[in-house]
């Protein structure tokens, strides 16, 4: 196992905590075009449809590490609308525009609470001869209950690798998550601390690069990472998980470089899964691939990776109309479902629960 400056001990703590149980995981959400939204309930096999957003197809989506809250950016990149999985419905929607200023948004990501929207710009001003490319490399931070923009960040350094921002559990504090981790204060969104990760494992490799990250639970993310092995000159895929409020990383390799793009994680934390147009499952106790898949996609190029409550399922979709069934063990093929057309939301799980008070 390689090891940063501020890396933490990386074993029995992977399997630590899977935040939830398998009953409140038995739900995804989707949307397939034109606007409508869906969900798919994974013992009973079968897409519903829930309602619809108010301005179009989605271009971007987000949610809080829970899931409580899903942001979805529509009306051709100038509106976000906030989806709340208690009353699974749209419940706000803003738009900054106005009639000298086009405002679209790359993306959109919601707070823990749901209050504050964390939006990424591209700001055109609406001359009468011509228009004006005004985007100025910066965050901004949306306020519902203010209906306004509040604070902005600078994106200085890390404005050419476009970060993903992440949140602590208690949402006292901001990550910007990329090639480095930028810890910012969750008031003032002053920068508080900075990590390195996009480096060599160790002299003569190269960095590790191209990792897909998603959150498993609150300020834990796993990802894919690829690197070069310098004696033998062989491209090397392998395991990341980045725990935010400790700032801390783990990784280690697992095999050959394989055509590997997302990496979700079983319930149980026992079995990670690779794909997608290859496929590996990889012992996550072990450390090894116990399985690979070549051509897993078979030309297709889906984007959503999602194991079943439990374990024993895996639901790829995301492109297409179509989500495939595949038995976890083997990756053989178990069943196809229609969405009822095509995707325009890859599905997500909703791990959120109500309970009394929310």
């Amino acid at each position: 196992m390689k090891r940063s400056p501020l890396l933490a001990v990386f074993g029995a703590g992977l399997l630590a905590a899977v935040t939830a149980s398998a009953q409140d995981r038995n739900r995804f959400l989707a949307g397939i075009w034109p606007d409508e939204l869906i969900t798919f309930d994974q013992d009973a096999l079968k897409f519903e449809k829930i309602g619809n957003l108010r301005h179009g197809a989605a271009t971007n989506q987000n949610a809080t590490a829970d899931t409580r809250f899903f942001t979805f950016v529509t009306g051709r990149m100038e509106a976000v609308e906030i989806f709340d999985s208690a009353e699974m419905a749209v419940v706000d929607d803003f738009r900054l525009s106005d009639d000298g200023t086009r405002v679209r948004f790359m993306s959109a990501t919601p707070s823990p609470d749901g209050r504050r929207i964390f939006v990424v710009p591209i700001v055109v001003g609406l001359e009468p001869d011509r228009f004006l490319h005004q985007t100025p490399g910066e965050i901004w931070v949306y306020d519902r209950e203010q209906r306004e923009v509040t604070q902005r960040l600078p994106l200085g350094e890390a404005d050419d690798w476009r970060p993903n921002i992440h949140f602590s559990p208690d949402g006292s504090k901001v990550y910007l998550v990329n090639q480095q981790i930028v810890e910012l204060d969750g008031e003032t969104l002053e920068e508080t601390d900075r990590v390195q990760i996009d480096r060599p494992l160790a002299p003569g490799y190269g960095g590790v690069r191209g990792h897909s990250l998603s959150e498993i639970e609150p300020g834990r993310l796993f990802g894919l990472y690829r690197t070069s092995e310098p004696r033998q000159g062989m491209d090397l895929f392998g395991v990341l998980e980045i725990r935010l409020p400790e700032k801390t990383f783990s990784y280690y390799e697992v095999g050959p470089e394989m055509r590997l793009s997302q990496f979700v994680l079983s319930p149980d934390g026992k079995r990670g899964y690779a794909g997608l147009n290859d496929a590996a499952v990889i012992d996550m106790e072990a450390r090894e691939v116990i399985l690979r898949r070549r051509g897993f996609e078979r030309g297709r190029t889906n984007t959503s990776m999602i194991v079943s409550a439990d374990g024993s399922r895996l639901f790829v979709s995301g492109v297409g109309d179509t989500m495939w069934v595949y038995d976890a063990e083997t990756l053989e093929p178990e069943t196809e479902i229609f969405a009822g057309g095509d995707f325009m939301i890859a599905p997500r799980e909703i791990r959120y629960r109500a309970t009394a008070g929310n």
